[in-house]
């Protein structure tokens, strides 16, 4: 049996994700795209159709890791819902600090149209701002912002990000019908993140933006873990990044995944992966012994919403990284507490 399906080696990108007869693209593709065009898919049921801008779900975010710790800020919409989420988890004490916005019918969050020509996701309020701002044509982007609140204190982080390998463009269909796209990319880090005016970078940052667009069934889920790094390599230091998940009613995840690692070049897939959690640990593996993981949880950011025929568990984990994967050369890579996060997400809409 093959490990990596011919479907997911990646084929050059379209237009627009969607195209003007509302049929999506599924896939893995070689470029951003310029387009997405999500408001033109044509779904099974005309009702959900007609819907289309309440049940699409859109988030922008971006990742750090430094020797300090693991930063997150992201710009979330789904229909009438907006969130901004910032986090900072400090490595050597395990305090997590934690900014949540949480608003219905307000409208705050605003998503770029494209990843490129400099355009943003944005979210403002006078305790809170994030603005990624997006030149993917150069390889480019900036995130500005702050948050404040009396628990965590106050935020500021002003950086630029510059592309260091190629992306992982991926276009999935949730059973079988639904488009729900990613971008993930890893990007050398210059800039600044203080809490409450102190530094929380270093020379050797890293980090990562996920662009996340499109439309869940009603009832839908994932599991997700990153880690990305410097590696010593041959006395040189070497981009890294590492990228899982398991989506629930994706009954074609051997086709249609977005599991793989970034090096200083390329990003190279890897096979599908099975998530279990038992208290704090969590689990990664596959079915041929080439993903091995276990992540400890040192810290938890949890958010549970029941509204009626709304639901959202959502929990973003911080912890050590142990295991290894197998590499496409047939080489471990090995992890020894190494600083990851991880989500896991359930929704009924």
């Amino acid at each position: 049996m093959n490990k990596i399906s011919p479907l997911r080696r990646a084929v050059p990108t379209p237009d627009t994700l969607v195209d003007e007869s509302g049929k999506p693209a599924f896939g893995t593709f070689s470029q951003t795209f310029k387009q997405f065009d999500l408001l033109r898919f044509k779904s099974s049921s005309k009702f959900r159709k007609l819907i289309n801008k309440l049940r699409l779900t859109e988030w922008e975010a971006v990742e750090v890791i430094s020797a300090k710790g693991a930063f997150l800020t992201a710009v979330y919409k789904f229909g009438i819902l907006d969130i901004n989420l910032t986090v900072f988890f400090e490595k050597e004490n395990g305090k997590l600090h934690v900014w949540n916005n949480m608003d219905l019918f307000l409208n705050r969050c605003h998503l770029a149209k494209t990843l490129f020509d400099g355009r943003s996701s944005v979210y403002q309020t006078k305790k809170a701002k994030t603005v990624i701002t997006n030149n993917y044509e150069t390889g480019m982007a900036v995130c500005q912002g702050f948050a404040k609140n009396k628990k965590s204190g106050r935020i500021e982080f002003d950086f630029g990000l510059k592309r260091m390998s190629k992306p992982s463009v991926v276009s999935i269909p949730i059973k079988g019908v639904y488009p729900v796209y990613t971008e993930k990319d890893i990007f050398k880090f210059n800039g600044s993140i203080k809490i409450d005016g102190i530094e929380m970078t270093d020379n050797d940052s890293m980090a990562v933006i996920d662009d996340h667009r499109g439309y869940y069934p009603r009832k839908s889920g994932y599991d997700w873990l990153t880690t990305f790094k410097y590696r010593d390599l041959d006395d040189k230091k070497v981009p890294f990044g590492l990228n899982l998940t398991d989506f629930r009613l994706n009954p074609k995840q051997f086709d249609y995944n977005e599991n793989g690692y970034w090096d200083k070049t390329n990003f190279h897939l890897l096979p599908i992966t099975h998530f279990e959690r038992n208290g704090k640990i969590k689990t990664i593996k596959d079915s041929f012994g080439d993903i091995n993981l276990t992540l400890e949880t040192t810290a938890m950011h949890k958010v549970s919403l029941n509204l009626l025929l709304f639901r959202i568990d959502y929990q973003l984990s911080f912890g050590k990284l142990n295991g290894y994967i197998t590499d496409q050369d047939n080489n471990k890579i090995e992890f020894r507490d190494d600083l990851a996060l991880s989500e896991y997400r359930y929704t009924i809409i």
